[in-house]
């Protein structure tokens, strides 16, 4: 980095936390640790420190607090997993593997095909059902008789 950017960050002054809860982050996630209730967590910040915030601004401060540890974390370690990821498909047979699958599901795929055709070929072959009505844009619609009934 540039020395004058440096100049210029070290010249800032310290940001404050953005939450009244900071202070207390430490007991906080301890109690939580322990299996104590965001309710408890609440009551024991107000008796104790006369602080007053709401069971779901404890509970939000709290997922805030682990999200950043986690992005934190995983940014460090994502490098060594991958690294590692790829030193284990090394020397494995997984070139091996692909054709067999692949014979396999084209055996599968020529099969259904076969069977679509088959199907095809037996719907085609028969002949069309006579519609049951007829439209005539000059003439009413009317009903006509099913196949083997008589029209008095």
């Amino acid at each position: 980095m540039k020395p004058q950017f440096e100049a210029i960050l070290e010249s800032l002054p310290p940001q404050a936390p953005r939450s009244r809860l900071h202070p207390y982050s430490e007991l906080i996630r301890e109690m939580r640790k322990r299996k104590r209730s965001y309710r408890e967590i609440t009551e024991v910040l107000r008796d104790q420190f006369g602080l007053k915030a709401g069971i779901s601004t404890v509970r939000d401060f709290l997922r805030a607090q682990t999200k950043s540890k986690t992005k934190h974390r995983d940014r460090h370690s994502q490098n060594s997993s991958t690294t590692r990821n790829r030193k284990a498909l090394t020397g494995t047979n997984k070139e091996q593997e692909a054709p067999a699958g692949t014979a396999r599901t084209q055996k599968t795929f020529e099969s259904t095909e076969r069977h679509f055709q088959e199907s095809m070929q037996s719907v085609l072959s028969k002949p069309a059902n006579k519609p049951r009505f007829e439209y005539n844009s000059e003439e009413p619609l009317r009903i006509l008789p099913k196949h083997g009934e008589r029209d008095d």
